[in-house]
């Protein structure tokens, strides 16, 4: 045999924007023939094209969704050839003129990057698309700020409908206007791990790493017994086992999302391409095993396990692919539970690679150097140990294990169930009070909302500007807001990948009216967590900010009493003006 170098594997490289011959990530640059996975977007967009009304079509969005491919999957159901798709994108996505037909004939035009076009030509061309010539249709893509900066530039204010069908979807879970002629998809709510079915991540794990064609060139690789790449291969495709460990990958981008993380298509992809390969390609371990060819302890950091949390990149390499951050928060390693941590042992480990093990042999370290290095070692193997069992080990209490003591409870309201809402509600209320400074017991009846004065400058006494009772307080799901807040029923978990990310605590407000505040997993988490006593305000300053700003809402603009209800050392009193502005105190 001899070494082999398998072009799989360099083309997982091409995926890793901070390689220097990252490739794959841009669609204008990527081989139109490969496979790819099929979104349900794609599906909503061919129905779209063929309802008679439909005269505007608006992809919106971060970059990296794969705005600019749906357009070309869309020209391949329409009839092209991948390649010919790839052509017209290139040569006719600008909305020069008709890119493709529909089934029923109408003329199609694309403009696959609205940000190549300065604001005032991009507004012009999105109220030209409005009356499309020839009951056409049109495709725009366009990243939000620049679609709202042309829609604000177009001074016959025609365009505004754009941006009016953006807000109602994100307020209502609508993607259409009134009339049904222009749609707005909002792909920031797409999933690369949706609820309801196999998503991107759970398709690239699959076809990347366990899919034994692409590996079959290993197979005759002298360097495969030593080479962490084809372990990572090994772990995925296993029969039985690779699947659970496939379940538990897709379930940190699932996490991920949920505490408020927008992973787009682009980011998903470099983060598999980086955890299979471990940022190495077939050329790096033939040199290390023309090196040593029985050298063991190298690889361990290249497992799949392990570099899914970026500990070999810089934070450099890893800010070019924002869901680092939202990963690494979530590392199983670092969040040490008991019944976990003492499970762990590095003999019955499952993994052909373990990192060095601290020396107990020698006793204790004899200098300061040999005593950090000594606890290095334990750290890394800790580390290692937990991640490797969040892969391997049972599959209970997983939100547990990536630091979210409450993400079962978030998931219950996602799924509306009803049983221990109650506990949950409360819960949430006495952490929104914390929020605000209040500190009082956990079965109080009612929700105090202070005067907004008093949010930032705390004393030992805050004014009460509302109280609510606890009974007229619901927490619903995503969908169930939407429904609540629209008059049709919401249309975006159609339209895209979709998974319910965010409860929402529905407070009422003044005159009927219902404020919603919107907690994603993290924050439910907080206030969970603030409601039992932690104290974290200025780690989580952001967070409080805009909870508190979402309650000032429910603040009266002007008191309709005599009384004043003020909160002293978490006890609620009320104030009285008697004749000749004598102030009474009272109890609650």
């Amino acid at each position: 045999m001899a070494l082999e170098v398998n072009t799989h594997v360099s083309r997982l490289r091409r995926f890793q924007p901070f390689q220097p011959d990252s490739a794959e990530l841009i669609y204008e640059q990527t081989n139109p023939n490969e496979p790819s996975f099929r979104v349900s977007t794609l599906s909503y967009l061919e129905q779209l094209i063929e309802m008679p009304a439909t005269r505007l079509i608006v992809l919106t969005g971060d970059a990296g969704h794969g705005k600019t491919s749906l357009c070309a999957r869309l020209l391949e159901e329409l009839g092209r050839s991948p390649v010919q798709a790839a052509d017209a994108v290139r040569s006719l996505g600008d909305a020069s003129a008709p890119a493709a037909h529909t089934k029923s004939g109408r003329p199609l035009s694309l403009m696959v990057d609205l940000s190549g076009l300065e604001t005032d030509p991009a507004s012009a061309l999105l109220v030209s698309l409005l009356d499309s010539p020839q009951d056409g249709v049109a495709i725009v893509c366009a990243n939000e700020g620049h679609l709202r900066s042309s829609v604000a530039a177009d001074e016959s204010g025609r365009a505004r409908v754009i941006t009016q069908t953006l807000e109602a979807g994100i307020e209502k879970g609508t993607v259409a206007d009134q009339n049904s002629s222009v749609y707005v998809i909002n792909l920031n709510y797409q999933s690369v791990a949706p609820d309801a079915s196999a998503g991107l991540v759970d398709w690239a794990v699959n076809a990347w790493g366990a899919d034994r064609r692409r590996w079959r060139a290993c197979q005759q690789c002298d360097a495969r017994p030593v080479c962490p790449i084809y372990a990572n291969h090994g772990a995925l495709a296993e029969e039985g086992r690779g699947t659970e460990r496939q379940t538990a990958f897709r379930h940190v981008f699932s996490t991920a999302e949920r505490t408020g993380a927008v992973v787009t298509t682009r980011q998903a992809l470099a983060l598999t391409a980086h955890s299979i390969s471990g940022g190495l390609v077939c050329e790096d371990v033939h040199k290390r095993y023309r090196r040593d060819d029985s050298d063991r302890s190298w690889q361990f950091p290249y497992l799949y396990h392990q570099a899914l949390f970026g500990d070999l990149l810089t934070s450099q390499k890893r800010r070019q692919v924002p869901a680092f951050r939202a990963i690494r928060r979530l590392d199983p390693g670092k969040t040490a539970l008991r019944w976990v941590d003492d499970t762990l042992d590095p003999e019955t480990a499952n993994v052909p690679f373990l990192p060095p093990e601290p020396s107990g042999d020698e006793g204790s370290p004899k200098s300061r150097t040999a005593a950090q290095r000594e606890s290095e070692l334990l750290r890394s193997a800790i580390v290692f140990l937990r991640r490797l069992d969040y892969f391997e080990g049972t599959s209970r209490n997983r939100l547990s294990r990536l630091g979210l003591e409450s993400g079962d409870e978030f998931l219950a309201v996602n799924e509306g169930t009803q049983a221990g809402l109650v506990k949950v509600r409360d819960a949430l209320l006495r952490g929104l009070e914390a929020v605000q400074g209040v500190h009082r017991p956990a079965d109080s009846p009612d929700f105090l909302v202070l005067d907004p004065a008093f949010f930032s400058h705390r004393s030992r006494a805050a004014v009460i500007a509302k109280r609510i009772q606890g009974r007229s307080v619901e927490i619903v799901s995503q969908n169930q807001q939407w429904t609540a807040a629209g008059t049709v029923q919401p249309q975006l978990p159609r339209a895209v990948e979709w998974s319910s990310r965010s409860v929402y605590v529905r407070l009422p407000g003044a005159g009927g009216a219902v404020i919603p505040v919107q907690l994603d997993l993290m924050r439910f988490e907080l206030l969970i967590r603030w409601a039992a006593g932690l104290s974290s305000r200025g780690q989580h300053e952001a967070e409080i900010r805009s909870l508190t700003s979402a309650l000032a809402a429910l603040a009266p603009t002007a008191a309709d009493e005599d009384d004043i209800g003020v909160l002293v050392g978490g006890e609620r009193r009320t104030l009285t003006i008697d004749v000749g502005d004598r102030i009474r105190s009272g109890g609650a």
